[in-house]
């Protein structure tokens, strides 16, 4: 009995109380083991979002708000229960994820329509229809991703649904049909690559506490030769596919190194290269050659980020690039951070300049384990991903104050 009880007991912690529903935090250590098992990953993530649940709890009590939820708990457990393996998770006060694992992107609209008309139904009849707006988002997902890359791009498309009269917004990085013909959409990026016509955008991160710049990230668009500009969200499923990456980041490389941007000149730049390019022995061999050619071109002080998943997965390679940069006075940061039991020896041995880590990730760690990594290696967490001030004042509740995000456009 003492047994069941503890387990009992164990289970509540990853337990929403009013809706029953798994919270946050078992639905983001569920995504960590999901990525990085043997199994086969694809399928859609449905993120959903209730605003402005605050005027409702306003006209009609908070009691009967909880009600509701309960109801809208339930029709989301309706329309998924034939998915196997499906897990509903609630987010936060207002923001529901249905994880539909090896679903198809058909199968989870049609899901989500049912899902919409319910749950629409269900709060005209509360009277709240001029209180409440309710927006689903569906982000088609593969063994490309990852749980900071799948939190990125869901949120990503819930702001696109916010914008979509219809209020629900479908995107697969995979499968670009419904945005240009896919034929033509290849054609225009094997032009960009062949021609090199990328250029670069940057992204600040800050330090909200001492206001200032810690570097600009740099990222890429393009500008086909139909006037449309891409950004790099839009195209790398389609160089993916075209087994293009490495081409693309051995171009990007020499850009950045031979003919540097004299406008970035005295800031700090740092620029991420993928999992795929890092893995390949041919790919390290092309960087030295690069950096061995062109290393005291640069203006700019720039740090090269990458990826967690290499250190974790390859560690000795990890290593590897870490001594060839220091060569060259160029040190590294690492991105789509995930805790593990080994973590805390490989930053100790790799000392990176810093962790990028994915917000909503960041705020599910327990506040121990972020001071056990703070205190033992000395290196600074940065916040990806940061969109409100609500996200804002839970990272500076566990110390965190360098961000990067679209709430960088409102400081």
């Amino acid at each position: 009995m003492k047994g069941k009880l503890k387990m009992d007991k164990e289970n509540l912690v990853y337990i929403d109380k009013t809706t029953k529903l798994n919270n946050r935090e078992y639905f983001i250590n569920l995504l960590h083991k999901y990525f990085n098992s043997d199994k086969l990953i694809f399928g859609v993530n449905i993120l959903v979002a209730l605003d402005d649940v605050k005027k409702a709890n306003e006209k009609i009590g908070y009691l009967e708000v909880d009600k509701l939820l309960v109801k809208i708990a339930n029709i989301f457990k309706l329309h998924t229960k034939k998915v196997t393996n499906s897990i509903i998770a609630r987010m936060n006060g207002s923001e529901f994820c249905l994880f539909l694992p090896q679903c198809s992107d058909k199968k989870a609209l049609t899901i989500a329509k049912k899902i919409q008309n319910d749950v629409e139904l269900l709060i005209y009849e509360a009277n709240l229809s001029d209180s409440i707006n309710f927006y689903l988002s569906l982000y088609g997902y593969s063994d490309k991703d990852d749980t900071s890359r799948l939190l990125s791009f869901s949120n990503e498309v819930l702001r696109k649904a916010k914008l979509n009269q219809d209020k629900i917004y479908q995107k697969s990085l995979y499968t670009f049909d419904n945005i240009i013909d896919t034929d033509r959409y290849e054609e225009i990026i094997t032009k960009a690559i062949d021609s090199n016509s990328f250029y670069f955008i940057s992204f600040k991160a800050v330090d909200i506490k001492h206001k200032k710049i810690i570097h600009n990230r740099l990222s890429l668009s393009l500008k086909g030769d139909d006037g449309i500009v891409y950004r790099y969200n839009k195209f790398i499923s389609i160089v993916e596919k075209l087994n293009l990456v490495n081409k693309l980041y051995n171009n990007l490389l020499k850009t950045i190194f031979e003919t540097p941007e004299e406008s970035l000149s005295g800031f700090i730049c740092s620029f991420r290269l993928p999992y795929d390019y890092l893995v390949l022995d041919s790919n390290y061999e092309e960087l030295k050659k690069i950096l061995s050619i062109y290393s005291n071109n640069l203006p700019f002080k720039l740090i090269i980020e990458i990826p967690y998943n290499l250190i974790d997965k390859h560690f000795e390679k990890a290593k590897l690039y870490k001594e060839l940069l220091q060569n060259y006075n160029i040190e590294i940061g690492i991105y789509e951070f995930y805790n593990k039991p080994n973590s805390v020896d490989y930053l100790k041995d790799l000392n990176p300049k810093y962790i990028k880590v994915d917000a909503n990730y960041l705020i599910s760690l327990d506040k121990k384990v972020i001071s056990n990594i703070k205190n033992t290696t000395q290196i600074d967490f940065i916040a990806t991903n940061v969109k409100d001030k609500d996200m804002l004042n839970k990272l500076e509740k566990i110390d965190i104050y360098i961000i990067q995000g679209s709430i960088n456009n409102t400081l």
